[in-house]
């Protein structure tokens, strides 16, 4: 590489040397614009050599690229040199280009805007000005203009100054933003170097210039960037003699306006409206350009261009001023004719940027509360170019998009949303290999969201291709699973929204349910083999791999899934802590769908929210099944862990739980209280699930309790006190007869525990409850008397300890 390279230096060195000989008796330090035709073509030749052919689409490669910046770099930083005086035994030390730099000789600003002009370097220029302070780019641009203007004066300089405005409002590439490294960044800081802590030029250097016409000062006028390049195409007016430049001139001084005075933030399109301005583009250049990422990529930048706020603020230019300028070159070239569009010949790309600049330029101007009379030159300027639309397919919508997706264009995340959510595009291999070459584009939970909407509508499709499916639900799954456990959680939240049953809502072909049954039992059986068992210590490790497998089957069909998981939290032995500890991974299998749970009436009666899908799955999986002891004893322990709030993340300290205390009361224990003639009642589990509840530490006031029915609640669990302490009647048909002492205790224990809850809310709110509060006072009167003494905490102040006359009764008795 190093020989490569002192091969090109040699033939760059020996190019300028013959240009300095054929400006004989003169030098290149001293030439002017005419003689650059004479004595330039070595230099071209030299260059053109050493950076190569260019690639197809007449793009310059990579290397190329970066030794025509090597160059313009090289040639300026001779020229700033000389400018500063730079002494030559501190430049070898301290400048990286000094053997290449030394090597050429003197020379002047004509030579290196020659250069950059006859080597099409105009960004590479531009670029380079971005680096520097904005006085200085104001004065270099000054230069430009004078050197635009002298003789001899054509229009195709005026092309070039055009390309060096627009570059500038383009900005920096973003490929070398904040690359130290870049030749860029060295250029900036050989300036710096140069010129320490002076923001503009210093009075010698201005003076070494010898250039009258341009102001070196860091008057208002020379740092105001747009009063710059609107006056200098004002000077340049007589120089257009082409609809083309005339096109290109206005609709980047219409741009420079814009984004000057009538916008203040950037204005964000919609991505549709982004992809319809990109096929206009490409259709417009497409008889001169390939389509290719460096083509979008290119439009891209105008686009940003055109609507972002411009980086140089205008200090001397007004609004009014500006647009004054703009008309009067609009009315002047109008009356050459050059605003002519009839002719087939004209350029179809300036015409369509030039519409668009207009149009923006007179929305903004109509939403302005002032008059503005230069209005109609602009809207007889936009009647002027009736132009055809540009073509704008289906297909080269989905050719473009695939491009910036697979090139990771600016905004691909969006564009990969869009690709993911285009049902039409979905059923060509194209789209389908796109999908499968670039799953990274697509791994944030919206453009995830969009493929899975389409998925499930070609899915569900008649005529859908089994094969084709089967590929896209894996290309699916495999996105989903490379997703972060926060963005898993929120794609898995928004599949519960689109369906319970997730890809599998309606009836699919039976190729792809059996291969999604085979997948998810799989996954179960690995979790279960690898650390689910009795005595299985999970490790963080194994814990993280069951998670994304259950998340993985789940993005696919969350209730098949959560079936699964509480089948085997039930029904294998030791799984119900693994599973919990799953299921507290995943709150995004929370489903809210059932509504909030409510508020209770003031008479203490609530409707039973809607049944959260895991208490459904759990329903079905138990069912009238007769369950061992041993298993009830993993139920109660699996909701018991789900209803304990649990950290999530270790850097976070907020705490949650999958389950509600309040869901699992009012889905498991209030249906089965409510049944007090049901002989097949377990009655000491729905006291056991109640009673591990009541023991979760709850939010403050409000209590989650008073969304159970916590009045008749309370009057059911009395009614089983009563029937359990009054062992000398004989219960009624179908009472519950609670044999057991440890029963019996459980059951006091909650009633208490109970008490004491409402009875705070009751004594917090005391007008609110008072009609519930009567309603239990009278219904317990029918029970056991001792009842009552239970409730204390529930009737505090509003009724009195009573005990039954017939209990006093003995105090009358005789002693004998």
């Amino acid at each position: 590489m190093t020989l490569i390279m002192s091969k090109d230096s040699a033939i760059l060195q020996g190019a300028f040397l013959q240009a300095e000989k054929l400006c004989l008796p003169s030098s290149l330090s001293s030439i002017h614009k005419v003689d650059w035709i004479r004595v330039g073509s070595p230099i071209v030749l030299a260059v053109r050599e050493i950076c190569g052919p260019d690639e197809p689409g007449g793009r310059p490669n990579f290397q190329a690229l970066s030794w025509k910046k090597r160059i313009v770099c090289v040639v300026w930083l001779k020229l700033l040199s000389r400018e500063a005086q730079e002494d030559v035994e501190k430049a070898w030390r301290e400048n990286p280009f000094f053997s290449l730099q030394n090597g050429l000789p003197e020379m002047n600003h004509v030579v290196l805007l020659e250069l950059v002009k006859s080597t099409a370097a105009a960004r590479i220029f531009a670029h380079f000005l971005l680096h520097l302070p904005q006085p200085r780019i104001g004065a270099e641009l000054a230069r430009l203009a004078e050197h635009v203007r002298s003789d001899p004066a054509r229009e195709e300089d005026v092309r070039f100054f055009l390309e060096v405005w627009w570059e500038l409002w383009k900005g920096r590439d973003e490929l070398n933003a904040g690359n130290e490294e870049s030749i860029e960044a060295m250029f900036a800081n050989q300036f710096a170097r140069l010129f320490p802590g002076c923001p503009s030029l210093t009075p010698h250097a201005a003076k070494r210039l010898k250039l009258d016409s341009v102001d070196m000062t860091t008057s208002s006028a020379n740092t105001d960037i747009l009063y710059i390049f609107l006056h200098a195409l004002k000077d340049m007016t007589d120089l257009v003699s082409s609809t083309d430049v005339c096109f290109q001139s206005l609709s980047i001084s219409l741009d420079a306006l814009y984004t000057s005075f009538l916008i203040k933030e950037e204005v964000v399109l919609p991505v549709t409206e982004k992809l319809d301005y990109l096929c206009e583009v490409i259709y417009c250049r497409g008889e001169n350009e390939t389509l290719s990422p460096e083509l979008i990529q290119d439009a891209q930048r105008d686009l940003w261009a055109s609507l972002s706020p411009s980086q140089f603020k205008p200090s001397r230019m007004k609004v009014f001023e500006a647009l004054k300028i703009i008309t009067d070159l609009t009315q002047l070239w109008k009356d050459k004719g050059l605003l002519t569009v009839s002719s087939p010949l004209i350029p179809r790309y300036s015409g369509f940027h030039l519409k668009r600049s207009v149009q923006r330029v007179l929305t903004a101007l109509d939403e302005s509360p002032e008059a503005v009379t230069e209005k109609n030159t602009l809207r007889d300027l936009l009647k002027s170019l009736d132009l055809p639309a540009p073509e704008n397919t289906p297909e080269l919508q989905a050719q473009v998009t695939a491009i910036i997706i697979t090139h990771l264009l600016q905004d691909y995340e969006s564009f990969a949303e869009l690709f993911a959510g285009q049902t039409s595009w979905a059923r060509s291999e194209s789209w389908v290999n796109c999908l499968e070459k670039n799953q990274a584009a697509f791994c944030h939970h919206r453009a995830l969201l969009s493929l899975s909407t389409t998925l499930m509508s070609l899915v569900h499709t008649e005529s859908s291709d089994v094969s084709q499916c089967r590929k896209l639900m894996k290309i699916t799954a495999d996105i989903f699973s490379a997703l972060s456990l926060e963005d898993k959680n929120q794609a898995l939240a928004a599949m519960l929204v689109l369906s319970s049953r997730g890809f599998f809502s309606r009836p699919v072909p039976s190729a792809v349910t059996e291969g999604f049954d085979q997948e998810l039992n799989m996954a179960f059986n690995c979790i279960i083999q690898g650390g689910g068992g009795a005595s299985a210590i999970v490790s963080q490790g194994n814990l993280t791999t069951a998670v994304s497998l259950v998340a993985r089957v789940a993005f696919q069909n969350p209730e098949a899934a959560l079936k699964s998981c509480c089948h085997s939290a039930v029904f294998n032995k030791g799984a119900f802590s693994l599973m919990a500890k799953i299921l507290h991974q995943l709150p995004g299998l929370q489903d809210q769908r059932g509504g909030k749970e409510g508020e209770p009436k003031n008479d203490g009666f609530i409707s039973l929210s809607g049944r959260s899908l895991l208490c459904r799955c759990l329903q079905e999986t138990v069912g009238n099944k007769s369950m061992s002891a041993s298993e009830k004893e993993q139920l109660l322990k699996f909701l018991g862990l789900l209803m304990t709030s649990q950290v999530i993340k270790e850097e976070e300290e907020k705490k949650q739980s999958f389950l509600s205390p309040q869901k699992v009361v009012n889905t498991f224990v209030l249906p089965n209280l409510s049944a007090v003639g049901d002989d097949s009642l377990d009655v000491e589990f729905s006291l056991q699930l109640l009673h591990a509840a009541l023991s979760v530490e709850a939010a403050p006031s409000p209590h989650w309790v008073l969304g159970c029915s916590p009045f008749p609640l309370l009057f059911v669990l009395a009614q089983l006190y009563s029937q359990a302490y009054r062992c000398w009647e004989e219960p009624a048909e179908g009472a519950i007869r609670l044999r057991s002492m440890d029963t019996k205790e459980l059951l006091v224990s909650v009633l208490t525990t109970l008490g004491e809850v409402v009875g705070a809310e009751v004594e917090a709110n005391p007008s609110r409850w008072s009609r519930a509060l009567f309603w239990l006072h009278n219904k317990t009167e029918e029970l056991d008397w001792t009842v009552q003494f239970h409730l204390k905490a529930v009737w505090g102040q509003h009724f009195k300890n009573e005990v039954p006359s017939s209990m006093l009764e003995v105090c009358d008795l005789p002693e004998q």
